[in-house]
């Protein structure tokens, strides 16, 4: 298969602006049993809204890897969180859990996870019958220029057990060049739940390139929240989660888009369950030059219901927002619908709020947080309360505030 990756590595991405692999610097990959948090990491994890670095149970700066084995009191519920290559060479069932879902030869940024990445990322493991009183978070970050940096993170929730994974993804200022590439690999058992929030905030040199498969086994529920507020060069991701009988999925997504660059992002669902149900609904901003490709994907391989939302504000002349929804049955009874839409913010709207008092900035705010507002309800209170700040930032900015 080895060859066949370095054939795979050469050829251009299906999708999204092609990035040259060799432009970036590998360094090697390190393990190490203890969160050896730098001063620098401290300072900019406020950006994804967590200030107490003391909650993340998983680190990763470039390729160091960073854990601590019973992580509060994870350890108490035999939960598992540590680096995949360790878990690896300790876990029999991790290997069963590995590029299962995802193929190393899905395109050139799987193949060279394979080949280079050296399983780094995190891998969690919820057991049977298992409520997990804690979020649990894990952070990603790129701290010199020109890097790249894999992750390979593998998350299986089993039978019965419910559990929430926060992760965040970003770079420090000063950082103007880098390229992430993480492989996702989800799995919820028979009526399990797990819900993943997953908030980027990157910088305008950076090219980001997640793959993701979930799989949701009959009566499980997966539950996605996914924020970006920053400018990238690229970002390019099309996660898909495969629905068993009697499972449910719902995923939210607001993109800010701002500078120079492209947002690729959508979700696909397989209904492969009957009595299966899907709900995808993004929200996107776009300022400055930014380009937004927001894509959905509902297929009803099976009868079950499914609908897209997508809905797109679009605040400079320079940008640009394309909406594509896609839905399709294979299987009479299948429920399906759609809506896009992309607008302005409404003239009569911002000149009532200035009527009472508000800056024309201030308005505007207000109206773009309307807007990107999402249903948050039933999300675990840490949750909820992380992604409410983001989206007040978000409203904040994309206005100049």
């Amino acid at each position: 298969m080895r060859d066949n990756l370095l054939e795979i590595i050469k050829k251009s991405a299906p999708i999204g602006p092609d990035i040259d692999l060799s432009k970036y610097e590998l360094g090697e990959p390190r393990i190490h049993s203890s969160l050896n948090i730098i001063e620098e990491f401290n300072n900019i994890t406020s950006k994804l809204g967590i200030e107490d670095t003391s909650k993340f149970s998983y680190i990763q700066i470039n390729e160091n890897a960073m854990y601590e084995a019973l992580k509060n009191v994870l350890g108490n519920y035999g939960i598992k969180v540590v680096p995949l290559k360790k878990a690896l060479e300790e876990f029999t069932y991790a290997k069963d859990l590995t590029w299962r879902l995802v193929s190393p030869e899905t395109d050139k940024y799987t193949a060279a996870t394979y080949l280079y990445g050296g399983e780094l990322g995190y891998f969690i493991y919820v057991p049977p019958h298992t409520k997990v009183p804690i979020p649990i978070y894990s952070c990603l970050a790129i701290t010199s220029n020109k890097k790249v940096q894999f992750a390979h993170n593998v998350v299986y929730v089993d039978e019965g057990s419910e559990a929430q994974v926060i992760t965040g993804c970003l770079v420090p200022h000063g950082v103007k060049e880098g390229l992430h590439i993480g492989i996702s690999e989800f799995y919820v058992g028979g009526n399990a739940k797990l819900t993943f929030a997953m908030i980027h905030s990157w910088a305008e040199g950076v090219h980001v390139r997640p793959r993701t498969t979930v799989n949701v086994a009959p009566g499980g529920e997966y539950v996605s929240y996914y924020v970006i507020y920053s400018p990238v060069a690229s970002l390019q991701t099309f996660p898909t989660t495969i629905l068993g009988s009697n499972s449910k999925t719902s995923s939210t997504s607001v993109i800010a888009g701002s500078g120079r660059g492209v947002y690729d992002v959508g979700s696909r669902v397989l209904l492969s369950g009957d009595d299966s149900s899907a709900e995808i609904i993004s929200k996107v901003v776009a300022t400055d030059s930014s380009e937004i490709y927001a894509r959905s994907d509902i297929i009803a391989e099976s009868v079950g219901r499914g609908h897209v939302e997508c809905l797109g504000l679009l605040l400079s002349p320079n940008s640009k927002i394309s909406s594509i929804p896609s839905i399709t049955s294979k299987k009479p009874g299948a429920i399906l619908s759609h809506e896009a839409a992309i607008g302005v913010i409404a003239e009569e709207e911002l000149e009532y709020l200035m009527s009472k008092g508000f800056r024309e900035d201030e308005a505007k705010s207000v109206l773009v947080r309307g807007f990107i507002d999402v249903d948050l309800r039933g999300l675990p209170p840490a949750i909820k309360y992380e992604i409410e700040k983001i989206l007040d930032t978000i409203a904040r900015s994309v206005v100049g505030i």
